[in-house]
């Protein structure tokens, strides 16, 4: 944690796939060699870099300069747009509650895959009501009913909308959440 940057720069760049991983889960490590890095062949240097990243975000200090936050963030959006399907969850699971990170990129991960999105889908702050309702309504996989089913506190129109899916395990999860406002007229219709 307290070698050069030039140093975890060039083990970045140069180093052996250990050190990689090394540099990649270093907090220490300076942005360019992040961003470096999101580009490397082993996905575990991508997945560590991926634990790392979502960590560094909620602290990236006030006075940090444009180009740094730039890209960290140009990193950030790298990761979730990262081809393998692990990178991305492992992303999406540690920035899950952040609500400073890009709106874009939650977004995008709340459209994936299964194991990407369900975190996503259930938690992220950043999902507007208005977000949800076209996510259900364009849901192609029921996991994602049942994910935004789960969501703490649950708007009456998001739970509306997750009844009228006629999904009956995302019914279920709905009527298992205790902060989901349910309306009568949508009790009457899941009763239906």
């Amino acid at each position: 944690s307290d070698a050069a940057p030039e140093v975890l720069f060039y083990l970045a760049r140069e180093g052996a796939a250990a050190a990689r991983r090394a540099v990649a889960s270093n907090p220490g490590t300076p942005a360019q060699a992040n961003r470096l890095l999101a580009d490397d062949r082993d996905e575990e240097v991508r997945a560590e870099l991926a634990r790392k990243i979502a960590r560094l975000m909620p602290s990236l200090p006030a006075d940090t300069s444009e180009k740094v936050r730039a890209l960290t963030i140009e990193t950030l959006e790298r990761l979730a747009r990262d081809q393998l399907p692990r990178v991305r969850a492992i992303l999406a699971e540690e920035i899950k509650l952040l609500d400073c990170v890009p709106r874009r990129v939650v977004k995008s991960l709340a459209r994936d895959v299964e194991c990407v999105a369900a975190p996503i889908l259930e938690y992220s702050p950043l999902l507007s009501d208005a977000d949800l309702i076209q996510i259900i309504s364009t849901a192609e996989a029921h996991f994602a009913l049942t994910a935004i089913a789960k969501r703490r506190p649950l708007s009456a129109s998001v739970s509306e909308a997750v009844a009228e899916a006629l999904h009956v395990p995302a019914i279920s999860e709905l009527l298992a959440n205790s902060s989901a406002e349910i309306r009568q007229q949508t009790l009457e219709k899941i009763i239906d």
